[in-house]
């Protein structure tokens, strides 16, 4: 099974499943951040939102990206009351469907071990 279609069957149960990498992750990103704010947001590798709701309310819009149509589609119900996200299926190694400089930062966690180049 290759990785994406792994995230697409993970996806029904990764927000219940034990997994401290992933919580862990989530806990430095709010350290991280602190109180910073940001007009927008590309938050790479957004699975099924665990760090969506946290950049939503640190930017003015986020963009979700993940290669994962069923991890998004997680993110998508999961965050469904978020107005300024907006979600993408999109494979970081091909071109972004963003323009250069269109946002101020850019969240890239728990994906580049997947990246082979």
């Amino acid at each position: 099974m290759n990785i994406q279609d792994a995230y697409n069957e993970w996806s029904d149960s990764y927000d219940t499943d034990s997994n401290a990498t992933r919580d862990l992750d989530q806990i430095v990103l709010a350290r991280v951040l602190g109180d910073l704010q940001f007009d927008v947001i590309i938050e790479i590798g957004s699975g099924t939102g665990k760090n969506t709701e946290l950049l939503s309310r640190r930017a003015g819009k986020v963009h979700a990206l993940d290669f994962s149509a069923g991890m998004i589609d997680r993110a998508r119900e999961k965050c469904r009351l978020l107005a300024n996200v907006a979600y993408d299926v999109a494979d970081i190694t091909q071109p972004w469907p963003y323009p250069e400089r269109s946002a101020d930062l850019v969240t890239c966690n728990l994906v580049l071990e997947h990246v082979r180049d």
